[in-house]
Order: C-alpha cells, then sequence, then structure tokens
C-alpha cells in the first residue's frame, strides 16, 4: 500500500508541472451533461448567433470565473467558463476508492459542484432578470446539437483555437468600458456633466438590481461595471445571490458612493461636491 502511495503521490506532484499560463482550450472544456435546471431560453436565432460574434475572437482577459475574448469588431465579448473549479471528473476517478479518497477528497468535488451551482445560478439571474443592467445577450449553460457554429479563438500569444459553440459553456456580453477609464477619460477631456451623468447611471442600476431583490457579493465599481454609450451596465456577473436577508438599497448605494467619493477626490476634486450631492438626493430616494 506504501508503494502504491508513493507512486501516485509522483504522478500527482508531476502532473502539477510545468502547467502552462494564461487561456488554454483545455482550460474551458468541460465533460458535463446537459440538465434541465441549466437550460434557458435564448430567443436569438443561429443565423443572429453567427452574426454578432463573427469570427475571429480575439483574448482580452481573464476573470474570477471566465476567459473574455472581444469580436473583431468590438461590439460583444465572448465569455467562456473555467472549469478547472467546476471540474468533478478527475484522473482519480479509475482509482479504488480507498486510493481515490488519499488522493481526491470527495469534499472537493464537493466544492467544485458548488461553485459551479452558484456560478450558474449567478449568470442564469442575469440573464433572467437583469439583462439591461448587466448587458448580457446570450447564455449557453448546457451543451446542444443544434448550434452548428465554431469560432477562432486568438489566444494571448497569438494562436489560433477553433471551438464549436454547441460543446461549450459561455455567455456574450455588450463590450463595456471600465468605468475607472471611462470616467477618467471624461474629466480629463472637460466632459463634467457627461461623467456626472454617467455616475448616476451607475447608482441607477445598482438600485434597479437591489429593488430586485438580487444582491451582489462583489460590489466594486472600479472592476466590475463598465459603460456602453456613457450608460453604465454590471459585467462581472458572477456573484450574484438571491438576497434571503436583504441589505436595503440605501445600504448598498452608500457602500457605492463610498468608492465613488474617494474615485473623485483623487481624479476630479473640484468636482467632487457638486456629484456628492446628486448622489445624496439619489440614495435618499431609497431611505
Amino acid at each position: 500500500m506504501k508503494k502504491w502511495i508513493l507512486f501516485f503521490s509522483i504522478i500527482a506532484i508531476s502532473s502539477g508541472c510545468d502547467r502552462p499560463k494564461g487561456f488554454t482550450l483545455k482550460k474551458i472544456t468541460s465533460h458535463h451533461a446537459p440538465t434541465p435546471e441549466w437550460e434557458v431560453e435564448n430567443t436569438m436565432s443561429r443565423i443572429e448567433l453567427a452574426s454578432l460574434i463573427g469570427s475571429p475572437c480575439h483574448y482580452l482577459g481573464s476573470g474570477n470565473h471566465t476567459y473574455a475574448f472581444v469580436s473583431d469588431d468590438g461590439r460583444v465579448v465572448i465569455k467562456f467558463f473555467k472549469q478547472k473549479h467546476m471540474k468533478t471528473k478527475t484522473w482519480a476517478d479509475s482509482l479504488s476508492i480507498p486510493a481515490k479518497r488519499i488522493f481526491y477528497p470527495m469534499g472537493k468535488i464537493d466544492r467544485r459542484m458548488k461553485e459551479r451551482q452558484d456560478s450558474f445560478s449567478s449568470y442564469k439571474l442575469a440573464f433572467e432578470k437583469l439583462p439591461e443592467e448587466t448587458g448580457i445577450l446570450y447564455l449557453h449553460l448546457n451543451k446542444t446539437d443544434t448550434l452548428n457554429l465554431s469560432l477562432t479563438l486568438m489566444d494571448q500569444n497569438g494562436a489560433a483555437f477553433e471551438v464549436s459553440l454547441d460543446e461549450m459553456e459561455f455567455l456574450i456580453q455588450k463590450k463595456a468600458t471600465l468605468v475607472f477609464q471611462h470616467l477618467k477619460d471624461l474629466y480629463k477631456k472637460g466632459q463634467s456633466k457627461e461623467a456626472e451623468n454617467a455616475i448616476l447611471s451607475l447608482f441607477n442600476i445598482v438600485a434597479k438590481r437591489s429593488q430586485k431583490g438580487i444582491y451582489d457579493k462583489d460590489l466594486q465599481f472600479f472592476k466590475n461595471f463598465g459603460f456602453v454609450n456613457n450608460q453604465a451596465i454590471e459585467i462581472d456577473i458572477g456573484e450574484f445571490r438571491i438576497n434571503q436577508d436583504p441589505l436595503p438599497t440605501y445600504e448598498e448605494l452608500k457602500i457605492l458612493s463610498y468608492q465613488i467619493r474617494d474615485f473623485l477626490k483623487m481624479h476630479a476634486p473640484k468636482h467632487l461636491s457638486e456629484v456628492e450631492n446628486k448622489i445624496a438626493d439619489q440614495i435618499e430616494q431609497y431611505k
């Protein structure tokens, strides 16, 4: 038994060496069977979908839950789920139960199942309840055999990968400019009124989400929000939860206001007082 433990320990350690960093096709490939729980009703036709994303799509970046690629025309982002933290089939599946429990504790499987449950639930919430607030256009959580579409992905090194969309779990979202960069650009150009309107639209979408009883566990405006035509959308949508113990809307808006205040102090101090007054008026509506 000790020899087997040593043997499998060497395999486990070796398998962790020289793993490629960044995006690889393997990291977005899953072995999950379709389930009714993750069915969603997409109204977009196959032809419209093909026209929307085009090909190729270029690597944009990596978030907590997804790898993002931008369409060739820059209009939309297609995000593929990171499967590492949701994988429940492993190299240890072929081992006997005693060995499997040693090398791959069942607690890890349970955590990964929960990760997938929480993540997919959040994206489904966004698609069904918050499409305007998140800019989500298409959601595909189950493998299918009806799309018959392939897509070329260009990775961070310029290498091309062909993927079958039927075989992938993915979502498509409007391409937005991150809040921090957008507001900095507006103030730099002297467009303070446009910046003020953008900030107020940010508070508006947070309020609309909160009023629907949906809570964001990761409310960080500088990385989780963006703007499309000066209107805010929430772009990181993997941490939404139905709020069993609702945080009052004005409390969420207050948390957001502290972050906006810090931004204005650093990048547009002369507009701080005016914008703070507008924000205070907006928060007051929800007390």
